[in-house]
């Protein structure tokens, strides 16, 4: 495992040079954990094994792993180690519509998705504007999606009864590790199309609540990223709404040439 973990760092290394070197060893970490090269309750070598091992200080380890084990990709037991987490709470950002660049211009792979409350719409609000009316209802999904470990978003999902009730039903689990894409597609709808309409202004107090609780001041303006899920007969399948704090990343749309 050493072995190969030393070869995804020094990759990472060679093609990111600008990027933080705890960065570095927990996207190869994480990328082994999802590929099931370190499966859930393999315990990682030590601190000291893993520093010694690869081209990085003790600190720069320390520092890694503590992000994982924050983030929940690791587990720590006293006196017996660090350990793989289950990873049902995690995916990679696998959208056609938008992603994140860290400040040095490398992408962001990873978000780690927390499901805050789902629920079954019966009343009237702007979602039936966008997706329409229907009388099974509509169905409203919130989450708090942690960017690359470093920031939190507020994402608020809507969708037709009528193509997406059976996510009621699913366990908090998977959706908590699938983006609103893939879950439609399970479902057997096709996004043919997807719109990004993109705004500045200050964040709504639900999300400044569930992502930055500890802002004794008025918060300053965020980002709107509205997105809408389209198929090309059926027309809007999903509406998200992403509320983005400021940050010193960067927010890139993604664009197909017409």
């Amino acid at each position: 495992m050493l072995t190969l973990l030393a070869e995804r760092v020094a990759r990472h290394l060679e093609d990111s040079p600008r990027t933080p070197k705890y960065l570095c060893l927990r996207d190869a970490l994480i990328e082994l954990i999802v590929e099931g090269e370190l499966a859930e309750g393999t315990r990682l070598p030590t601190e000291q094994e893993l520093a010694a091992a690869l081209p990085l200080s003790l600190g720069t380890v320390q520092k890694a792993l503590r992000d994982l084990v924050e983030s929940g990709e690791l587990y720590r037991r006293r006196r017996l180690g660090t350990f793989v987490a289950d990873g049902n709470h995690r995916r990679e950002i696998a959208t056609p519509a938008f992603g994140f660049l860290r400040p040095d211009g490398t992408r962001v792979r990873m978000v780690f998705i927390r499901l805050i409350k789902r629920e079954m719409l019966q009343r009237r609000g702007a979602w039936i504007e966008v997706l329409g009316e229907c009388t099974a209802g509509h169905v409203h999904l919130v989450r708090q999606d942690r960017i690359d470990g470093a920031f939190d978003c507020y994402t608020e999902i809507y969708l037709r009864a009528d193509v997406a009730s059976e996510l009621l039903d699913l366990p908090a689990e998977a959706l908590e590790h699938e983006s609103v894409l893939p879950l439609l597609q399970a479902q057997g709808h096709e996004v043919s199309t997807a719109e990004n309409r993109i705004s500045l202004g200050r964040l709504p107090r639900a999300a400044v609540r569930a992502i930055v609780p500890d802002l004794a001041e008025a918060p300053p303006p965020g980002i709107r990223l509205e997105t809408r899920y389209l198929d090309a007969e059926a027309g809007v399948l999903a509406w998200q709404i992403m509320y983005i704090p400021p940050s010193d990343y960067r927010l890139t749309l993604i664009t197909e040439p017409r």
